[in-house]
């Protein structure tokens, strides 16, 4: 038994003994392990080293970065290591130790990395497995452009967006549609904005911007009818060192493009022109002083004895700058520690317009800071703060800058601003041509001040948990924002003087007398809460699920107060003190909604795809019962290129990717832009307005001349008990190809949205006019948008030779489907007047009009022409003047002989003179290339099938009251000595100017020009100066560029001079600003 036990004893030594060993040899590999130190260098593709590239040993949160020579090293903890090296822009790579002390890694710039996630409806998604109809655009991208607006940066870089920029005043912005539905829903890092908010971003702090533009886009319900641009801001990236980085730029600013203006002789020259056409201008002596007058201005005489002045002024010269200065700049700080991640950016833009003391200029704010609490736990906040401010002269009516641009047209280039060319002294100028005085009067100490201060911020916070279950996140975000306007203006009287040559005296002439003040002051609070359960899990390696279901509110508080007194009772003392001349409104406004989402995807093998996603909304506005709506979609794709049969075949070797998409999904519309009069707030309830118009019930009382008004209260008609959503359904059709490796990339998509159940007063239901209200509102009426888009893009590389070229292409269409209730007495009452299945006509866009055939040459042709154009057997008529078709064939122009000529998509307004609507196709093309820290890109964007229609001053010329242009003037039919009308006719490019011309008399296609333009909307060429120069300053990256903006335009505007994107029939629009930069990014 002893012997056993000894046995036994000695047995469990050995097996004691051979355990121990194991545990050395473990422990001493495990030592040696983490003993082992690895160094090497990063570089590019050039051989110039990286400084700052991420080494990370994977597995683990041991790590460290590249130093000025993109030298690195680090003692490996792990058995086995692998190297993670990562850096922004660049594809990143594994590479296995296996025993190797020392690495020579080289980079490849991966120019696409940033697009192959795209972020979709409330989650991320690989670009190759997304089946709905999204585009992307990332940071570099965007920040090519030098634009205070983030929508101008993005026109031309992406399909299915169209876009139409109508003024081009600071602080103003794109007119950016998607497929031209109408305005889109913006989500800014998951909260819901609008584009006010969008274009208040830096561009530099933006990550990348998706489109959803189809069904998709139901996910997020009421408000996403015309479809959803997701915007994805900056975050630091865990585990690096601090970077910070510094973009600044200046930059010179003038208009791109602006008709010439008559100088002082071609005005007085045209004018005597005009008077003789009209038989205004006879007698020997009249035309002698007429001669001798206008020689004088042709020479420019001046006799400051005598006070003759007969020496011209360009008004638009010496008012509007070539060189109006923008100044921009940005610092960055961000990184992270292991756990943590922060971005932390201000920007600060200041830009002058053309106009002197007119200025913009906002200051940015944002934050974001995220923190991995433990294993399950991840908490992140955001800050974003805006303070924006616009100052310029306060002058009469709304609009300061109309006041500005009106004066510039329509101010007699024979008026001279100062008098005696003393700038103490204002001329007196009688008011011309719509109101317009003198400019010289336009300054702050003069004519008084407007400023307008926007001070936004907005707090969010973020958690998510990752539950026990595989997969399954929990996520909530909560958001608060707030906003304050203030806008104060305060409209001085001001002298105005005649010079006394004979007595060397200033003497008043007019004072400008109606002074006004006021103040507006307008806060909103917007509330937001989103909770959401995301799943996402691949089953048995092939099978990938993934969905969202969640919850959503959100609520807004708006209260504005505005306070206006004229004329100004203390004009000393800034403050609105009480008296009869005061008008004091204040509005209040609540909005609330909520929201139940959910969204479920499957894909095998990530070759067969298919989306499901609804939402359940709710909407303050409609009557109980009417105010929930459920918005589903459903989208699917087919990868066909990843079918094993496909990959065997001779076709993979040059069509390397194939993927089929539809979508189709069905959305409401509670607020549509174009149809907000329907949609009163709680119209469902009787009630009534309160301080709408009203009368004088005794007029002058107390004869000391001021009347007794009594303000007016109007019903709100019958409550709109039957109105509901507008129901919107979207089908898409779509392919994506990949060519040669996919250095070649196409994207189609075919697309239809018919929106159901916009509202409209059924025409059939009469009440009396004495009611002061009609019928209730319904859902009665329908259109669509139908088209295509799509892109190719070629990305190649040669050696150290990198080159990109892109072109996108937009083409969307509107159409009316239904119109309830139409009456016709006639045939032709239905074809000019009806709207029921029509692609354009009046209330769609194209105007009717007549026809230009011709231009009569002879008055022989025009004594013998058949057809009586002006209605007087065309005895007004003239040669220069216009031939119209006589499409009836009745032998007399009248309206039976108009059709609707241009496109729908000009959407004329008739009341305010402006043509709103995008282009109905829209293209934009971008190239470039880097080499050897040379890079060059150009980006274009163009609008086609769009319609100018030309009014008052450019068809009437001038008058003795108004400017005029060049072209419709000196180019203008004239006789060769226009004091003899008997004199034979000189041709010219527009009919002679005179009053009462048939040819201007109504609407007609020789004034009114389609628009085809293409715009180089950027051109950048910048230089990374290698990095051993910059490296002892500890510089990581030191890059300078030139930038410039609308630098050149191709257009069929010419013949009237005017930027093809203005909306004005005038041309009195702010055009766009031609720009040239100079700037520098630096990283340290």
């Amino acid at each position: 038994m002893k012997h056993f036990l000894n046995e036994l004893i000695s047995a469990g030594n050995r097996r004691k003994n051979l355990f121990l060993l194991l545990v050395a040899l473990v422990s001493s590999a495990m030592l040696q392990a983490q003993n082992i130190s690895v160094s090497g260098i990063v570089k590019d593709v050039t051989g110039e080293s990286l400084p700052g590239v991420n080494i990370m040993e994977k597995g683990t949160t041991n790590g460290t970065i590249t130093d000025l020579d993109g030298k690195f090293t680090l003692s490996l903890k792990g058995t086995n290591p692998v190297l993670m090296v990562s850096f922004v822009g660049y594809a990143p790579q594994e590479i296995s130790v296996k025993g190797k002390r020392n690495f020579d890694i080289t980079l490849k710039e991966d120019t696409e990395l940033l697009d192959e996630v795209v972020v979709v409806g409330y989650a991320t998604q690989k670009k190759a497995t997304v089946a709905a109809a999204v585009s992307s655009v990332n940071n570099k991208d965007l920040s090519r452009s030098t634009s205070t607006s983030a929508a101008n940066a993005l026109v031309g870089k992406v399909s299915g967006i169209t876009a139409r920029q109508k003024s081009g005043q600071p602080g103003t912005s794109t007119n950016l549609e998607i497929r031209n539905m109408g305005t889109p829903l913006y989500v800014i890092d998951g909260i819901m904005k609008d584009e006010t908010a969008f274009n208040a971003l830096d561009i530099h702090d933006i990550e990348n911007v998706s489109i959803l533009k189809d069904g998709a886009a139901a996910i997020y319900g009421v408000k996403a009818a015309n479809g959803v641009v997701l915007i994805t801001t900056k975050t630091g990236k865990k585990g690096q060192k601090p970077q910070i980085n510094l973009n600044a730029h200046m930059g010179w600013q003038g208009w791109t493009k602006y008709p010439e203006l008559l100088n002082a002789y071609q005005w007085k020259w045209g004018n005597y022109m005009k008077q003789a056409n009209d038989g205004n201008l006879t007698g020997a002596d009249n035309i002698a002083n007429a001669k001798a007058d206008l020689e004088k201005w042709r020479t420019g005489y001046y006799n400051p004895s005598t006070g003759e002045d007969y020496r011209g002024y360009d008004w638009k010269g010496n008012f509007v700058s070539n060189s109006a200065p923008q100044y921009y700049v940005n610092a960055n700080i961000s990184g992270g520690t292991e756990k943590t991640d922060y971005y932390i950016s201000v920007g600060h833009i200041d830009q002058d317009a053309v106009f002197k003391e007119y200025n913009y200029n906002r200051t940015n704010l944002q934050a974001n800071f995220n923190m991995q609490l433990t294993d399950k736990f991840k908490v992140g906040f955001q800050t974003l703060g805006k303070i924006e401010q616009n100052v310029n002269p306060a002058l009469p009516g709304g609009d300061d800058y109309f006041q500005m641009r009106n004066s510039i047209f329509n101010l007699i280039p024979t008026m001279r601003p100062y008098a005696n060319d003393n700038p103490d002294y204002l001329n007196y100028i009688s008011p011309t041509h719509d109101g317009a005085r003198n400019m010289a009067a336009y300054t702050i100490d003069n004519a008084g001040k407007h400023q307008k201060d926007f001070r936004t911020i907005q707090l969010s916070a973020n958690l998510e948990y990752q539950t026990p279950l595989p997969g399954l996140t929990a996520k909530g975000l909560l958001s608060y924002y707030y906003e304050n306007m203030r806008q104060e203006d305060n409209e001085k009287s001001w002298n105005e003087y005649r010079y006394d040559a004979a007595t060397q005296e200033y003497k008043v002439a007019s004072t400008k007398t109606d002074t006004y003040r006021g103040k507006i002051t307008n806060q909103k609070v917007e509330m937001m809460g989103q909770f959401t359960l995301n799943y996402d899990h691949v089953f048995a390696k092939n099978h990938h699920v993934t969905a969202v279901a969640g919850f959503e509110f959100f609520k807004e508080d708006r209260k504005e107060l505005n306070v206006y007194q004229s004329p100004v009772e203390n004009p000393f003392v800034d403050v609105i003190t009480k008296n009869a001349n005061n008008d004091v409104k204040e509005y209040l406004r609540t909005i609330t909604t909520a929201s139940f989402i959910f969204r479920a995807g499957y894909s095998y093998k990530e070759k067969y795809i298919i989306d499901f996603a609804g939402r359940y909304d709710a909407s303050w506005r409609f009557l109980p019962g009417n105010q929930w709506g459920f918005f589903p979609s459903v989208s699917g794709a087919w990868r066909l290129s990843e079918e094993e049969f496909y990959k065997d075949s001779k076709v993979a070797d040059w069509i390397s990717s194939i993927k089929l998409r539809a979508s189709y999904g069905e959305m409401g519309d509670d607020m549509a832009k174009n149809f907000n009069s329907s949609y009163v707030d709680f119209a469902y309830l009787p009630g009534y307005t309160f301080g709408k118009s009203g009368s004088i019930i005794s007029s002058n009382p107390l004869g000391n001349g001021g009347d007794i008004y009594s303000t007016g209260t109007t019903s709100n008609g019958i409550p709109q008990t039957g109105l509901s959503w507008m129901k919107i359904s979207m089908l898409n059709v779509g392919f994506d190809m990949g060519f040669l490796n996919d250095r070649l990339k196409l994207e189609v998509d075919f697309f239809k949205r018919k929106r159901s159940g916009i509202p409209a007063e059924p025409i059939d239901v009469i009440y009396p006019y004495e009611a002061g209200y009609g019928a209730q509102k319904r859902n009665l009426n329908s259109d669509q948008v139908s088209g295509i888009d799509g892109m190719v893009k070629w990305n190649d590389r040669v050696n150290d030779f990198n080159y990109f070229v892109g072109v996108n292409l937009t083409l969307a269409r509107q159409k009316t489907i239904n119109n309830y209730g139409e009456m016709f007495l006639n045939g032709w009452d239905q074809y000019r007047w009806g709207q029921a299945n029509r692609w354009s006509n009046v209330k769609n866009g194209a105007v009717w009009m007549w026809e230009t055939i011709g231009v009569f040459q002879t008055q022989e042709e025009i004594d013998n022409y058949p057809v009586n154009i002006d209605g007087a057997n065309n005895v007004n008529l003239r040669p220069g003047d216009l031939i119209f078709r006589d499409v009836n064939g009745d032998g007399l122009i009248d309206d039976y002989d108009k059709r609707p000529l241009g496109y729908a998509a000009t959407d004329y307004d008739w009341d305010n003179g402006n043509a709103n609507k995008n282009p109905l196709l829209s293209m934009g093309i971008n190239l470039g290339f880097e080499y050897k820290g040379i890079d060059f890109a150009a980006d274009f964007a163009g609008g086609f099938m769009n319609t100018f229609i030309g009014d008052w001053h450019v068809k009437y010329g001038i008058g003795t009251d108004q400017m005029g242009y060049v072209y419709n003037v000196v180019d203008s039919w004239q006789h060769e000595d226009i004091f003899d009308t008997k004199s034979a006719w000189k041709p010219g490019k527009f009919p002679a100017v005179r009053s009462n011309n048939p040819s201007i008399r109504d609407w007609n296609d020789f004034y009114a020009k389609e628009i085809n333009y293409l715009r180089l909307r950027n051109l950048v060429v910048g230089y990374t100066l290698p990095v051993k120069w910059t490296k002892k300053a500890l510089i990581q990256k030191l890059r300078v560029y030139f930038e410039g903006s609308n630098l050149l335009c191709w257009d069929s505007l010419n013949d009237f001079g005017f930027d093809p994107e203005i909306s004005s029939v005038t041309g009195f629009d702010y055009p766009q600003h031609k720009v040239y930069t100079v700037g520098v990014n630096v990283t340290f």
